[in-house]
């Protein structure tokens, strides 16, 4: 940890490291402590002879071709190094997968030793497979050779900024502290000359600074994809471990949980980018405390007194004003929030370094082609998913709600055909993604984010939004007169079964319309699509149809949501330590009765890796998740505030196990050095703005009075309503900045501390070696020497008499 958080965990009394005592507080056996001298960890599969995976005598077609994949990186020197295989010939004739592996890990070897990296290896519990530790010491000429190398980001000492004279506005002799009374020094590419002048490297920098290096020679995951290695990753710390659970899942945290804090403790293990993920989490569940609170009042009022009819409607548009500004500016307000931190830790948007897509194609023109095929399948799963669910409202709108039993299970068909779409389109999302062609890793998380949110949070909001929003047009019934219609609309409708102010309320949902046909007027009398379902005691501000369908379907939908968030979340738990107890099954039938202790670096192994479409999540899938029931909650809450309720709890525990999944179920993920959300600003941004515009319309045409309203004055109630709710926005964003003042003098003051400091480096004095000779300017205030008693009359007069 660098001194600044240092400062900060003191100050907050967080608790310092915890020794490791072999036993760590999650649903775990006693472990084994394994992880001396230890960078990264991996793990290489044996042959079926010594009990491994490894088929020796199989023959790799085109093995020159499968090698170059794993050693052929971006790096420049790397292509000589599959000119250095044995057995691997340029001919690239087949070879037994013995001597392939063997070609490609004996490389693999030199490479480390060329690196001046140490290693050391270990057999597993019952001995298929061999686990390799890579050492990169934290001191070192090697670490430092290498962050010299790759231009690697590093923290300067507070004690440089004692040589920094006061400048105009800058002040010297220590670095600015934010409004946090945290000091931010400047960060900037590590060199050895001025290595003096650097903090010392962290653990999460030996990682970072390693797999960085690998990947100039070698690709882990194309070597992972080859069955070369089983898997590898970050070697975990059960010191810190045990730290992160005592500060955030201990009972006694949960209250007094903050953001700052988790994302600070989180950081120091698992990097920036899945801190700011926690820290968004933590901002979200906080911020759901006023619709929440809100949720839970309205939840008591409808309980304990009878809101029926204009009282609900008008209870509920109140809440589409303030759930309309919330969700315009809770980005806002965590931007903000984060923008120092971000500073503090000295991260961009995007890496520096970003890792190579293994699967790109340099063929050029592939991607565009590939981009209009991706677009092209994703319309059609849309449309084809737009159609299907469209036809289930249908039937729910038309089926006789005495008579049809299916209708009491049509919300949970709902749910589950919403479900189902979505799992459909997790799967293929991967695949549309692989045919744009992505050159990068990062390039490929974000258009996979993209693709699955936008297509996700469609499939989710559209039920809803036809429910409120179509329905009343695409459902219509018309016909000659209202005694035609009505019929067709209320089976059984009897006008003479009801009084002339039960009419005159059914009026007031119908409409007629007229057309010129052949020179004469033909006039349709029409029902609305949204009416009072009752038409024996119906009233003008009754609930609609509509509204008890999207009532229901919201409700049931978000249930099944949340429960099988849950359900995904401790499956995994339950999962895992299955996995560790088979293995000692397995140990104890090949060895008999013998005592066997499992190592923390075989139960890392045996733990589910953080990447799409796995038991130990991905960061993909957890903003998805968490986006994905933000957006019901953010554009149908006003419709049944008790939801919000709802997602503030589950929404906290989720985020517990989440953080427990990460610390005990998922694989240690390489600590990336990303700030802020990335791609998922603009995805919760345009989330924002939908449900700005849902609100809006919910109140100006989905609640009573409005609905009884002209077409056109719902129209301009709607515009006006939603630019008022942006102006408001955007008003806030003008005098409330994301960048705060105090963030914004301290960039450009570490930018002057840079400066001079990088004119010492290179002893620069801003004088250059040449000088030019300018005796013939002469720039003085009276260069003629005119007579300035005289030069007044002189210039009337038009003459000129120099002294």
């Amino acid at each position: 940890m660098y001194m600044q958080d240092d400062k900060y965990m003191r100050g907050r009394d967080m608790r310092q490291f915890v020794s490791y005592d072999g036993q760590l507080p999650g649903f775990l056996p006693s472990l084994r402590m394994d992880t001396q001298n230890c960078t990264l960890v991996m793990v290489f599969p044996r042959n079926r002879a010594a009990g491994g995976t490894v088929k020796s005598h199989e023959l790799i077609d085109k093995p020159l071709s499968r090698a170059r994949r794993i050693f052929h990186t971006f790096a420049c020197d790397s292509k000589i190094t599959c000119e250095r295989l044995k057995h691997i010939k340029v001919d690239d004739e087949p070879v037994c997968m013995e001597l392939y592996q063997e070609d490609i890990r004996d490389r693999f070897i030199e490479i480390l030793a060329q690196s001046g990296l140490e290693a050391s290896q270990f057999s597993s519990l019952d001995g298929d497979e061999t686990f390799l530790k890579i050492w990169l010491p934290e001191q070192g000429q090697v670490i430092d050779f290498m962050a010299d190398a790759l231009h690697y980001n590093m923290p300067l000492k507070e004690t440089v900024y004692q040589g920094i004279e006061p400048h105009a506005p800058y002040p010297g002799g220590a670095p600015m502290e934010n409004f946090d009374a945290q000091p931010v020094v400047a960060y900037c590419e590590f060199s050895i000359p001025d290595k003096k002048n650097f903090q010392d490297f962290r653990k999460v920098d030996s990682i970072r600074i390693l797999s960085f290096w690998l990947n100039e020679w070698v690709s882990l995951d194309e070597m992972e994809r080859q069955g070369v290695i089983s898997c590898h990753f970050p070697c975990p710390d059960a010191g810190e471990l045990h730290q992160i659970h005592s500060a955030l899942l201990a009972p006694r945290q949960w209250m007094t949980f903050t953001p700052h804090t988790s994302a600070i403790t989180i950081r120091r293990y698992f990097g920036e980018e899945i801190a700011f993920f926690f820290g968004f989490l933590g901002h979200l569940c906080r911020s759901l405390l006023f619709p929440g609170t809100a949720g839970l009042i309205f939840l008591i009022v409808t309980q304990f007194v009878e809101v029926e009819g204009h009282r609900l409607d008008g209870l509920r548009t109140s809440l589409c004003v303030p759930m309309s500004i919330w969700a315009a500016s809770s980005l806002h307000v965590f931007e903000r929030k984060t923008a120092r931190m971000k500073q503090l830790w000295g991260v961009h948007e995007r890496e520096a370094r970003e890792m190579p897509n293994p699967d790109w194609n340099p063929t050029p023109h592939s991607g565009e082609w590939g981009k209009l095929l991706s677009t092209f399948i994703t319309l059609c799963f849309v449309t084809l998913y737009i159609a299907a669910i469209s036809a289930l409202l249908a039937w729910q709108f038309n089926s006789n709600r005495q008579k049809d039993s299916l209708f009491q299970r049509a919300s949970l068909i709902l749910s589950i055909l919403i479900k189902i779409g979505g799992l459909g389109w997790r799967f293929l999302a991967p695949f549309v993604v692989s045919l744009e062609n992505h050159r990068t890793l990062k390039g490929y998380d974000d258009a996979l984010a993209l693709t699955l949110s936008g297509v996700k949070l469609l499939m989710t909001n559209f039920p809803f939004f036809y429910s409120c929003f179509l329905t009343n047009f695409v459902e219509t019934k018309c016909g000659k007169n209202f005694e035609e219609v009505a019929p067709t609309v209320w089976p059984g409708f009897n006008e003479s079964l009801i009084d002339s102010q039960t009419k005159e309320a059914l009026l007031k949902y119908t409409f007629t319309w007229s057309r010129r046909i052949r020179g004469r007027e033909d006039e349709t009398f029409c029902i609305n699509g949204c009416f009072p379902p009752d038409w024996h005691y119906a009233r003008e501000d009754s609930r609609t149809n509509c509204d008890y369908d999207v009532t229901a379907n919201l409700l049931t939908y978000f249930v099944f949501l949340l429960v099988l968030d849950m359900v995904f979340l401790i499956w995994p738990i339950v999962l895992s330590r299955w996995e560790i107890n088979k293995e000692y099954r397995n140990a104890e039938e090949a060895e008999g009765n013998q005592d066997f202790s499992y190592s923390i670096l075989q139960w890392e192994a045996k733990k589910f890796q953080y990447v799409y479409d796995s038991w130990g999540g991905d960061r993909v899938t957890d903003f998805l998740d968490i986006t994905v029931a933000y957006s019901v909650v953010a554009c149908w809450g006003c419709i049944l505030p008790t939801i919000a309720t709802l997602a503030l709890v589950v929404l906290f525990i989720s985020m517990h196990l989440r953080m427990y999944r990460m610390l005990y179920v998922a694989r240690r993920p390489l600590p990336h050095a990303t700030a802020g959300l990335g791609i998922w600003k603009s995805i919760i941004l345009y989330t924002n703005v939908a449900a700005v515009a849902c609100n809006v319309g919910l109140a100006s045409i989905f609640f009573y009075p409005m609905r009884l309203r002209p077409p056109g004055q719902q129209l301009t109630m709607f515009i006006i309503g939603e630019h008022v709710i942006f102006l408001l926005q955007a008003a806030v964003s003008a005098f409330v900045p994301e960048e705060p003042s105090d963030v914004i003098d301290i960039k450009y003051f570490n930018r002057h501390v840079l400066a001079i400091l990088g004119r010492r480096r290179h002893h620069e004095q801003l004088v250059p070696p040449v000088h030019s000779n300018l005796n013939t300017i002469d720039l003085s205030l009276n260069p003629e020497n005119w007579d300035s008693d005289s030069s007044a009359s002189s210039l009337m007069t038009g003459s000129s008499r120099p002294v």
